[in-house]
């Protein structure tokens, strides 16, 4: 008998089952699926959800929500969201578009600040510092004053009561009624000298604290002032533009803080309901009449 097997055949040989049947084209030995040739397929399990965002996102408040309402559609609390907003002072202080961060998870989103640790967050929020570390995928234990981090299931303890200026109010004044949400921040960057020269309390400290205002006078001749410095001017409010007004014998100026379809904007301010005071109102096309100005671009 010829002991030598061609190749061919050889190729083809793989498990057999019960019946002695090559199973080379794939199928089953037991609990074990074949391919061809008897390889061995791993199962893997297919996700059958999208992978958690790292992330914290910017929720636009739509008319009718409610921080409950918003909580339960992003599956955390109404805690979480307020202790990722320091703005927030009440569990009804929403209005309609009013920007607020999410947490992607159960958790607190916290801005890191100046002297922060991860291991002092941690403390705070009643966490372990490695699941901060795991989280938000960081590479070294230093952080960057301004950057945003989630703190997994973090719990930011009793909040304080409201500051006594703290309101959401109809104020009528000469141009019509407007819904006014009194602010505890935020200014901008430009705080003081040499890029911001205005004195504090008043409306041109506060936009210069927003934007690099590189003209002087007051409120009501800025928009000549800057055409002047070479900066655009126009009719139509745009995200970050300046508004300026007659509201005040000096005139007004207010930050552009959003643009809505419907033709309004939001302003952010201060000392237009009392001096320091930073608040928000939305203004309908036409409420100010001859008292709007402009814009600067």
């Amino acid at each position: 008998m010829d002991r030598h097997v061609p190749a061919y055949l050889t190729s083809r040989l793989g498990t057999v089952n019960a019946e002695a049947t090559v199973e080379s084209e794939g199928g089953t030995a037991g609990d074990i699926s074949l391919g061809r040739y008897s390889t061995i397929i791993k199962p893997v399990s297919i996700p059958s959800s999208a992978p958690i965002s790292h992330q914290p996102f910017s929720y636009t408040v739509q008319a009718g929500d409610t921080l409950d309402s918003i909580a339960t559609r992003y599956s955390v609390t109404v805690s979480q969201i307020r202790w990722s907003n320091s703005n927030l002072f009440s569990n009804d202080s929403i209005s309609t578009g009013d920007q607020i961060v999410i947490p992607p998870i159960p958790g607190v989103v916290v801005t890191v600040k100046a002297g922060d640790t991860i291991d002092s967050i941690a403390s705070t929020y009643g966490v372990d510092s490695q699941t901060i570390y795991d989280f938000n995928r960081l590479r070294t234990p230093h952080l960057t004053a301004g950057a945003v981090l989630v703190v997994p299931n973090g719990v930011g303890g009793a909040f304080p009561p409201p500051p006594a200026l703290w309101q959401q109010l109809m104020r009528t004044g000469a141009h019509g009624s407007y819904n006014v949400k009194v602010l505890n921040c935020c200014l901008g960057p430009y705080t003081g000298p040499p890029q911001n020269n205005f004195p504090g309390g008043w409306c041109t400290y506060y936009v210069a604290t927003k934007r690099l205002v590189t003209w002087s006078g007051d409120a009501g001749y800025w928009y000549q002032n800057a055409a002047a410095k070479g900066f655009a001017v126009g009719p139509t409010p745009r995200v970050g533009s300046i508004m300026v007004t007659w509201e005040s014998w000096a005139g007004h100026v207010a930050y552009v803080e959003a643009v809505y379809p419907d033709g309004s904007w939001m302003v952010s301010e201060m000392n237009w309901v009392a001096f320091y005071v930073i608040d928000q109102r939305t203004i309908k096309p036409g409420q100010l009449g001859s008292a709007l100005v402009g814009f600067i671009y």
